[in-house]
């Protein structure tokens, strides 16, 4: 991977941790304040956008490795 897609990752990574503690804040009922739902759907946002674009600049390479994978097994079931 790329310093790009590492950089990505960590910060979906957090964004997600963020939004655990939220969560983990307001429970069991839930209520945030204003304030909290928008850094809550800030963090959302952030954490979507680096996932997609993990997923979009990543997606020849994984696919590629997942046919790979696929190969080999099937090379495993002929014998």
């Amino acid at each position: 991977m790329d310093e790009n897609t590492i950089n990505r990752t960590k910060a979906a990574i957090n964004a997600l941790i963020d939004v655990e503690q939220l969560w983990i804040e307001n429970t069991p009922n839930y209520n945030l304040s204003t304030q909290e739902l928008l850094v809550l759907k800030k963090r959302l946002e952030r954490a979507s956008e680096n996932v997609s674009r993990i997923y979009e600049d990543n997606k020849a390479r994984m696919q590629a490795a997942e046919d790979k994978i696929k190969k080999m097994h099937e090379g495993k079931k002929r014998k």
